[in-house]
């Protein structure tokens, strides 16, 4: 049987990445980048997808006829099951557009639709850090704070289609995603020095062992283990995978976190926990579309 290849789609509020993926994981051809352009009629934006798609495909050398579907990772809320884009805020012009329809209707192929956080997860799961594992949960660190919880190769969605949104949880006076993101890290800092900078900011800081700088990202860490440590205790994952732009910053931060994680779970999954950086770096979210056929 010849080898399965699916498209995969990255949709972002400002630029939509497309790859022709085969089941290795492989990405066959080039990635074609095309901007989003997220002013523009939900109509339009649909044809940039559908322009996106044959690109990719003349770029794998391939016919349309031999690509097994379309997975698409997307900013949220979404509806999944519908797949319906409910009201994104980067996507302003597509609130309750129905995304997974109109790129059938416009490409002839079927479409899979899910959130961009939960893709990250589940190509990890398929193609990175977790790829030989069976219960793989990822957290992503970035403009806010996102996870995901991916069992046996499948997205686990719960009863409404919102499992894993944590970032809204209470935790001491504050709520999770207030412990995990770009600005708790400029929050840190500022708290210790008075001085107001950007996360990528201070990690260059850190680099130049600036002590203020690598003593944040140390509470950083410490602060988000214990979040981490509570869900760990809940789904007992194998494996547990750290991405999103934060975690660039990984090696001034993954001891404390660590450490904090371990302190907190019970004996047996102390033992057998692992905690990694994700592997797939910018790919991550194309692959995790694509993986979405796959599954």
């Amino acid at each position: 049987m010849a080898e399965r290849k699916v498209i995969g789609i990255d949709l972002g509020g400002t630029k939509i990445k497309f790859g022709v993926v085969a089941e290795t994981g492989e990405i066959l051809g080039r990635e074609i980048l095309l901007p989003t352009e997220s002013h523009r009629p939900s109509q339009e934006i649909v044809k940039t997808i559908a322009e996106g798609i044959e690109l990719a495909v003349q770029s794998a050398n391939l016919s349309r006829d031999e690509i097994l579907g379309i997975g698409i990772g997307s900013p949220g809320p979404l509806d999944v099951r519908k797949g319906v884009i409910l009201k994104a805020p980067n996507l302003p012009t597509m609130n309750n557009f129905p995304l997974k329809k109109a790129v059938e209707e416009a490409t002839g192929l079927p479409v899979k639709l899910n959130n961009d956080g939960n893709c990250f997860v589940l190509g990890e799961a398929f193609f990175g850090a977790g790829k030989d594992k069976d219960i793989v949960c990822g957290v992503t660190l970035g403009t806010g704070l996102g996870f995901g919880i991916v069992f046996n190769k499948k997205i686990y969605m719960g009863a409404t289609g919102t499992a894993a949104e944590i970032w809204c949880s209470p935790y001491g006076e504050k709520i999770f995603e207030e412990y995990g993101s770009a600005r708790t890290v400029s929050r840190l800092f500022k708290e210790r020095t008075g001085e107001r900078l950007t996360a990528i900011e201070i990690f260059r800081l850190a680099q130049q062992n600036n002590r203020a700088a690598i003593d944040t990202f140390h509470e950083f860490g410490s602060n988000l283990g214990k979040i981490l440590a509570i869900l760990v205790n809940v789904l007992d994952p194998d494996i547990l995978v750290v991405g999103g732009s934060v975690s660039n910053s990984w090696e001034f931060f993954k001891i404390s976190l660590t450490q904090n994680i371990l302190q907190h779970i019970n004996e047996e999954p102390r033992k057998h926990l692992q905690v990694k950086h994700a592997s797939l770096g910018d790919n991550a979210g194309l692959l995790g579309a694509a993986a979405l056929i796959f599954s």
